[in-house]
């Protein structure tokens, strides 16, 4: 044997084993915690579309004097089409692609024990209920602070109030704001329902989105954005055909259910399709900002996919604030699970990821929730089912919302602090009560990272009516429940009374509500909620109600020890006792001079012999 040889590979190896092993263990430890939730087998580009679309620029007074020419006739009262999840009865829900790594949950908390979530500083009324005969259920009550004005868009109306009174200055029909696009059948305007507004913090402007038209293939996205110079101005519109995948394949799916996500780059549209068997997948649209805000025009770019990553129901895009290295999409999971879809390279040709498993307190999705009592009459109110609701990203997290059903049977708020770097509910929670149901909620958050939910609530003793909450950050729990508007009625109206298609029993409400952040200062919220209003003629009638709430100040940081030098590692711990991604890269470089010491002494042990 060479002896020489053998104590050559002796001075290498052990070495090796001793610095460079352990080194070589931190990297992979560090490759895995930086991308957890991985990419899974494949992504997506889906396809880019460049063509003319329906386009038209016109100011709200515009809009009125026109109304009369051009708006379409419905027949009588109506009631807008509602699509349930469509699971099998022996199906738990969508499962993700697993965890590198199975990520446990937080323990989600009940808020009642808690303080009383902070007082009203301004409450006035929002649109109401149309006359008898005109009338739109459910109204789906959406709005969007500005920093002078609010702007609320329901299926029946469309609203400018002023922030600082509450005075309404504008005011038309759903079909008349879209109606510059075509009210004849087939049109986009023909039969608008399901609209979204938010105020984009990137560009100043309001952008909103409303389905158009009853089924394929007249089925249409439309999508809106203010001037500048605020809601009172001359809005752009456009329309894309929802129902032709890709710009190529004409289907017999339509678009239900939109949700609606902004970044500093593009503006999010996604969409249930749905086909006239019951059959169902996703769709997203994705639009680059630059061409709406510039000199617009009726040529119109956007980046569409649908199919195998978006088959799963309800993915609700991330109002993101400030920059980001993605946008990011929520939807319900399996019974323990929700779903994180990530949307890479957001600045050029998107990139569409698989969705993750998010692990989350345990609830049953449910193709159809229970009804909520109510004061006064024993018909339920219709609470839909267990979708996820509204999505928001800031300061590196991703903030969720929905309503489940809870161990005592009753439907309430759960509520979701999920950090995508490591695919974890590093914070979740249950908002219920004793006794009220609370459903429909949504989700905003401040710059100092408190959130608040608004949604509505009911009971045996209860009107429905609007309520509110506060979650701290450094409590990581909701506070008490606090009244936005008391219900003054019972309420029951269903599809057959009004005339709906397909005739639905259903006493709808909802199907969703609006909570945002005042963008003034980035401090106070806004909500705007659904309440049973008292009956002038005898018939069940709604409203809606806005309310803003300020927040006390959070807690100031602990003090930081001392500037610089020494101290101990601080290694961050998520609720499962595993590390942070950012601690592990942070101990990687801590000890990289110790790599650097070992590879030193592998070289001059081989020297020395």
């Amino acid at each position: 044997m060479d002896q020489r040889r053998y104590f050559d590979k002796r001075c290498v190896i052990r070495p090796f084993l001793r610095w460079i092993a352990p080194v070589a263990v931190i990297l992979l430890a560090v490759a895995v915690a930086a991308d957890p939730v991985g990419s899974g087998p494949a992504t997506s580009t889906g396809a880019q579309v460049t063509k003319r679309v329906p386009f038209a620029r016109e100011s709200i007074d515009e809009i009125r004097a026109l109304a009369p020419l051009r708006t379409r006739a419905v027949p009588g009262n109506r009631a807008i089409p509602f699509r349930r999840i469509p699971r099998r009865s022996d199906a738990t829900g969508e499962v993700g692609s697993p965890l590198a790594e199975q990520a446990l949950a937080a323990p989600f908390l009940e808020s009642y024990p808690a303080p009383l979530a902070p007082v009203l500083d301004s409450s006035f009324a929002g649109l109401g209920n149309p006359p008898h005969g005109q009338d739109v259920i459910p109204p789906d009550t959406m709005g969007a602070a500005g920093p002078d004005h609010l702007v609320s868009i329901l299926n029946s109306d469309f609203g400018v109030f002023d922030k600082t009174t509450g005075e309404v200055l504008q005011k038309t029909s759903l079909q008349s704001f879209w109606g510059s696009l075509g009210t004849a059948v087939g049109e986009p305007a023909d039969f608008p329902f399901d609209p979204k507004i938010l105020y984009d913090q990137h560009s100043g402007r309001f952008i909103a989105v409303t389905l158009g038209g009853e089924s394929a293939p007249d089925s249409w996205v439309m999508i809106a954005v203010s001037p500048p110079s605020g809601p009172t101005g001359a809005w752009d519109k456009w329309a894309i055909d929802a129902d032709l995948d890709d710009d190529v394949t004409q289907t017999n799916n339509s678009a239900d259910y939109p949700g609606l996500g902004v970044d500093q780059f593009n503006i999010y549209i996604t969409a249930n399709m749905f086909d006239n068997t019951g059959g169902q997948y996703g769709k997203v649209w994705i639009i680059p900002k630059p061409q709406l805000l510039t000199d617009p025009s009726p040529t119109l770019t956007w980046f569409e996919s649908h199919g195998p990553f978006l088959s799963g129901f309800s993915r609700q895009p991330a109002h993101t604030f400030g920059p980001a290295t993605a946008e990011y999409l929520v939807s319900e999971g399996s019974s323990t699970q929700l779903l994180l879809t990530r949307i890479d390279n957001a600045s050029g040709i998107p990139v569409l990821n698989p969705p993750v498993a998010v692990r989350v307190d345990a609830y049953n999705p449910m193709d159809s929730t229970p009804g909520a009592p109510q004061l006064g009459n024993d018909n339920t109110i219709d609470t839909s089912d267990t979708r996820v609701l509204n999505v928001v990203y800031r300061n590196g997290s991703v903030w969720a919302t929905h309503h489940v059903v809870g161990p005592s049977g009753k439907v309430e708020v759960a509520w979701y602090r999920i950090n995508p770097e490591t695919g974890t509910a590093v914070s979740q929670g249950r908002v219920g009560d004793p006794n009220r149901w609370y459903y429909y909620p949504s989700i905003a958050v401040n710059k100092d990272n408190i959130a608040a939910v608004g949604f509505s609530g009911s009971s045996d003793n209860d009107f429905v009516g609007g309520y509110y909450t506060i979650i701290q950050p450094s409590t990581g729990t909701a506070e008490a429940v606090a009244l936005l508007k008391a219900g003054e009625a019972p309420y029951y109206k269903t599809g057959q009374t009004f005339g709906n298609i397909g005739g639905s029993t259903d006493n709808r409400w909802g199907d969703f509500s609006a909570t945002m952040v005042d963008p003034t200062d980035d401090t106070s919220f806004w909500t705007l909620q659904e309440y049973a209003q008292f009956p002038a003629s005898g018939i069940s009638q709604w409203g809606t109600w806005w309310g803003k709430f300020t927040p006390a100040d959070p807690p100031a940081p602990p003090p930081s020890g001392g500037g610089g030098g020494g101290g101990c590692l601080s290694v961050t711990r998520l609720p499962d006792d595993r590390v942070e991604a950012s601690s592990v890269v942070s101990f990687f470089f801590l000890f990289l001079p110790a790599a650097v010491y070992g590879l030193r002494r592998v070289v001059r042990s081989r020297a020395a012999h």
